[in-house]
Order: C-alpha cells, then sequence, then structure tokens
C-alpha cells in the first residue's frame, strides 16, 4: 500500500507546476526541493451517508501518505458533511473556505471549470484516469479539452430488472427475442414515463440532447430516432409505461415480466420480483435491421481538487486514493455489509470475485459504458414537455415514423429557444 500512495504522489507532484498554469493559480513546488517537514491540514467534503467510511480511509491515507514522505510530518484530514449535490454551489460561494477535495456529479463540470474552481488533470494522470474507470467514465469529468477529476461511482439511470423465470440470460441481450417470446403473462417490459427514463428511446436511435451544454445541438428528430419510437409505439401492447409504483404492484400480481430502473430502486425491485429477480445491462434492439445498443441517462460521481487549495500536491493524492480500486472495493464490501448498494467505476473490480457475484452491481457497471451524460443547460420546462411528447406517441396520438418525425421536429425547435 504505502508504494502505491507513493507512485500517486510522485505522479501527482510531477504535474503541480503543469497544474498552476492550467487553472491561473499558484501551488507549492518541488518534490525535488529539500524542505522542513510540515504537518498538512486537508477538507474533505462528503454525503451524510458516507461520513464514516471517509473517515477511516483517510486516516489510512493520511498515515501511509506521511509515512513514506520525509517532507510530510503529518496529514489531518477533516471531513465534513456536504453532500454532491451540494459541493459545487457551496464551493462556488467562497473558494478559500471549501474543501480541499470534494465529491463532485459530472453535470456541474462545466460551472466548477470556467469558474476555474477545480484543477484540470494534465495528460498523464488524465492517462491514470483513464486505465482506472475506461474511456467511456473518464470522458463523464471531460470538458473543454480536459478531464477533471477521479471517478468512484456511476450514477445510471437504468438497468434490467427482469423475472428469471420467464426469461434467460441469453433472452434479455435482445429487446426483440423478449418481446416474441411465448406464453409471457401480461406485459414484457416497462418504463417511467418521465423523460429521466424515457429519453432513453431517443438516446438508443443515437439521438443527441445538448451535448456539451450546446443548446443548438438536439438531434431527437432523425430518422434513426422516429424509427425507433416507432418500434415502440407498435409493440406499445406489450410494453408498459408509467409510474414505478405501478409497476412495482403488477410486478408483484405477475403482470410485468421486467422493468428499468435505477441503483436506487434496487431494494424496491428486489421487494417486487422476489426470489425470481434477475439484473442485466439494457438490451440491444433491431429496427429494420439496424441493430441498435439501447442507451440511458449517466454520469458519474467524481473527486474534484480545489484549485484553490494550499496543498494541491497532498490533496491530489487523496482524490487519487479515494477513487482507487482498493476503495472502490472496500466501499462496495462496506456497504454491501450494511445492506446498501455502492457500485463502483474501477474496470479492474469487473473481474473481481465479489463483484462478479453481484448482478446488480455488474449491470450497472456494464451499463455504464453507454449512458448519456445530463447536460446542466437542460432548462426546467423540458422536462414536462418531453414527457408529454413521448406519452403521444405511446398512446398512437401521433402514428408511423414521418409523423413521428415531425412532431418531434417541432419540439425539438421549442427545446432549443427554451
Amino acid at each position: 500500500m504505502k508504494k502505491r500512495i507513493l507512485a500517486l504522489s510522485l505522479a501527482a507532484a510531477m504535474v503541480v507546476g503543469a497544474l498552476a498554469s492550467c487553472n491561473g493559480s499558484e501551488t507549492p513546488v518541488s518534490s525535488q526541493e529539500a524542505v522542513e517537514a510540515r504537518d498538512v491540514a486537508l477538507v474533505l467534503w462528503g454525503s451524510e451517508d458516507d461520513q464514516d467510511f471517509l473517515k477511516e480511509v483517510s486516516a489510512t491515507f493520511a498515515n501511509e501518505y506521511a509515512a513514506s514522505h520525509e517532507d510530510v510530518k503529518s496529514i489531518a484530514v477533516e471531513v465534513k458533511i456536504v453532500g454532491e449535490g451540494d459541493s459545487a454551489t457551496e464551493a462556488l460561494k467562497d473558494l478559500n473556505a471549501a474543501a480541499d477535495v470534494f465529491g463532485v456529479p459530472g453535470d456541474q463540470t462545466g460551472a466548477l471549470a470556467d469558474a476555474k474552481a477545480i484543477y484540470a488533470m494534465p495528460a498523464d494522470v488524465a492517462t491514470q484516469i483513464k486505465e482506472l474507470v475506461g474511456e467511456a467514465t473518464a470522458a463523464k469529468t471531460f470538458y473543454n479539452g480536459n478531464y477533471y477529476g477521479f471517478p468512484y461511482s456511476p450514477n445510471t439511470a437504468q438497468a434490467l430488472y427482469y423475472n428469471k423465470n420467464v426469461f434467460t440470460e441469453d433472452d434479455v441481450k435482445s429487446l426483440n427475442t423478449m418481446l416474441e417470446k411465448e406464453g409471457v403473462e401480461g406485459k414484457v417490459l416497462g418504463t417511467e414515463t418521465g423523460a429521466f427514463h424515457s429519453t432513453s428511446w431517443y438516446f438508443t436511435g443515437g439521438g443527441e440532447l445538448f451535448t456539451g451544454s450546446d443548446k443548438s445541438v438536439c438531434t431527437f428528430d432523425q430518422d434513426s430516432v422516429a424509427e425507433v419510437l416507432e418500434f415502440v409505439q407498435n409493440n406499445s401492447e406489450k410494453l408498459f409505461a408509467g409510474s414505478s409504483e405501478d409497476a412495482v404492484n403488477l410486478i408483484k400480481d405477475g403482470g410485468l415480466a421486467a422493468w428499468l430502473a435505477g441503483s436506487w430502486d434496487a431494494g424496491k425491485m428486489a421487494d417486487a420480483f422476489g426470489d425470481n429477480m434477475a439484473v442485466a445491462m439494457l438490451p440491444k434492439v433491431t429496427v429494420n435491421g439496424t441493430e441498435y445498443q439501447m442507451k440511458c441517462f449517466g454520469g458519474v460521481k467524481y473527486y474534484a481538487v480545489n484549485a484553490a487549495s494550499k496543498e494541491p500536491e497532498v490533496a491530489i493524492a487523496l482524490a487519487q486514493y479515494l477513487s482507487s480500486a482498493d476503495v472502490q472495493l472496500k466501499k462496495y464490501t462496506d456497504y454491501k455489509a450494511k445492506g446498501k448498494l455502492a457500485v463502483p467505476t474501477a474496470l479492474a473490480l469487473l473481474e473481481n470475485a465479489t463483484i462478479k457475484a453481484d448482478p446488480v452491481a455488474t449491470a450497472y457497471m456494464q451499463q455504464g459504458e453507454y449512458i448519456v451524460v445530463q447536460e446542466p443547460v437542460i432548462p426546467g420546462d423540458w422536462w414536462g414537455d418531453a414527457e408529454a411528447l413521448y406519452k403521444s406517441i405511446f398512446n398512437g396520438e401521433v402514428k408511423g415514423k414521418d409523423a413521428i418525425k415531425a412532431e418531434i421536429a417541432k419540439h425539438v425547435e421549442s427545446w432549443k429557444a427554451m
């Protein structure tokens, strides 16, 4: 463990000068100079649920880092309650009063980066991030040519929960197979009508929504998207569109064989399906001879480093340590023992025996390669309008590919003007 921390911190030390130029803030340099050992104090923000865990692992980091660095006498990491949902807002109020390291959702990257509030990671550190979590997940921290942090948790809107007495593992690889399965009682598959979930059909067809926070980029009105939505419409008798509460009741009564849900609903799904529950990543769907991988909204939570930190080298090492595969596995194991789910991001853990034995964690990790980042520029009015559009298509109020495409195009123009 000590050698690993030493390697990480030396990598951090090599890029401190580059970090200063990237972010416009001065940082102490360097590990090449002989300096008197100092006491280091850091502040780490985390959610209320994560307090005990973060205090434990940050204490381990502090002891091992100090023991392996002659220029550091001791490290004190103070863990405070500021959850990922509030961290960007709180940090931007006063960077000097903010934590050195804090968890942040990927959709806040643009605001923090534009304010020069967090460090952009130089190429060698970005390479380490991509090696740890894969390029698709690392890209969720990417903005304006830079990577900004260390992903530790996916935020994936959907995985496929299904009745294993109805479908096999091979069946659920293809939605077409599921729909064609004989003997299915009730509905085959359901999803919520809310735009956070129903938008997955547009993404599956290749549609983009304000990519790169550019509101001029919305391609929901392309042919492939209209074809996927027409496919949904043509199979609406076998599909369910409604609320999660209604879905739970249908599942319990045997009227719904599969449901798309976020990781936060894992407990609810276990209760609904009981011993018959199985989980997989979203299936593929073939429409007019073209095969599409189903996609959904998603993102990551990652550790960012405050550009105003007085100890950027140690702060970077702490952020990297907290997101390491070892710590992610410990978090998964500790939380599992408490009946909670902490899905990791480290690619190496996909081959870990403990993770592989958990189909829920595995499904969300696999789906993580096929998520679309929720851009921060989505207007509040968009959600209700997008839901109404989906309902009109699903219910057959707008029929056929051409009509669907034309109706979507009208909404796209209004969304761009919101």
